[in-house]
């Protein structure tokens, strides 16, 4: 019987005793009264550890806080702009040597004309043997060397197409940090036919130089609730076709995919696509660079919505779901060459 109760009894995790037994909530194991003590004492110790690491780190951010443009990141930013003004300078200082250089050499050349309109004149009125007509060149002449010193007319100034320097620009990894996006992004550009780039983790879509349709999907899928899509036109030529809408995921890509039987959307140039079929709209859809187009999803309506905020109008399209089958993707498509197009935010 002895045995029994010996066997039954809580021992301690560190001594094996039975004597006084206590129970930590917090690791929920056993101890006698003494190991019970260096216990909470080895606890006591943990939390000092903690609270030195707290003020470690609180410290950093005072540093921080008061000496912000000591940031690393705001280094790399003094480091950009120190060497966007070198290049800028070195450009400046060749464009005007080539200048001053050409400047020379016209100006020797105007003074070797006038100097030939000079003995001429001379001659003439030392021979007294000059004509009205020779008198109208001389005159002519000399307006023409005028108007030239003034206004050379072999030579301007250009500006290439291709910046010097590039735009630096913060990109934000947790979207929920950023000051314009407080919601994060939920979808991205995923798959790309045809000639484009898909950039900055699929937040950015990027067409080459050429011409030619090119289609691009977004990542998720959708068949339930309402999801929302903002996107920046970044670049787009004045005359440029640009088309937003959604397509049925089982829908093979092409370039033309906005002739996709499930392809559901809008183009810049005033048209519909319903199922495939392009129907011109009555309403002003047109879309230009640096405008914000708002997609709005409604899988439980079975509808798309699209709107430009410039123009302050939204479009409605009801989907058929024998044309277009769950789920939907995000599917846009560009023509002209250099269309950028990002992606910003959407939320369910």
């Amino acid at each position: 019987m002895a045995s029994i109760i010996e066997s039954n009894k809580v021992l301690c995790i560190i001594c094996n005793k039975s004597k006084g037994i206590f129970k930590c909530e917090g690791c929920s194991r056993i101890f006698c009264p003494k190991h019970s003590i260096d216990h909470r004492n080895e606890l006591g110790k943990q939390l000092e550890q903690i609270e030195v690491t707290h003020d470690l780190v609180q410290q950093i951010l005072i540093q921080q806080t008061e000496g912000s443009k000591q940031h690393l990141l705001l280094k790399t930013i003094d480091q950009w702009e120190q060497e966007s003004i070198v290049k800028i300078r070195q450009a400046a200082e060749e464009a005007r040597n080539e200048l001053l250089k050409y400047t020379a050499h016209h100006t020797n050349q105007v003074k070797k004309n006038l100097q030939l309109i000079f003995n001429d004149i001379k001659e003439g009125r030392e021979n007294n043997d000059f004509s009205e007509s020779e008198l109208q060149q001389w005159t002519q002449k000399l307006e023409e060397l005028k108007i030239e010193l003034h206004n050379p007319i072999n030579v301007s100034i250009q500006q290439d197409s291709i910046p010097l320097v590039t735009k630096i620009r913060i990109d934000y990894q947790d979207t929920s940090m950023h000051p314009q996006l407080n919601r994060p992004i939920s979808d991205v550009f995923e798959r790309v036919c045809g000639n484009a780039q898909i950039e900055e983790n699929g937040c950015l879509i990027l067409k080459d130089d050429s011409t030619g349709h090119t289609e691009i999907r977004g990542k998720n899928q959708y068949n339930i609730g309402k999801h929302k899509f903002y996107f920046r036109i970044e670049q787009l030529a004045s005359s440029g076709w640009i088309f937003f809408g959604i397509i049925s995921k089982s829908e093979p890509m092409q370039y033309d995919s906005f002739y996709s039987p499930s392809s559901y959307g809008w183009s810049s140039k005033n048209q519909i696509y319903i199922g495939g079929d392009d129907e011109e709209y009555d309403e002003n859809t047109e879309i230009f660079e640096n405008d914000t187009i708002i997609l709005l999803i409604d899988c439980d309506q079975k509808k798309i919505l699209l709107q430009n905020n410039r123009l302050n109008r939204t479009r409605e399209l009801l989907v058929d779901i024998k044309k277009c089958p769950f789920p939907w993707q995000l599917h846009l498509n560009l023509h002209a060459p250099n269309t950028h197009v990002r992606i910003l935010n959407s939320s369910n």
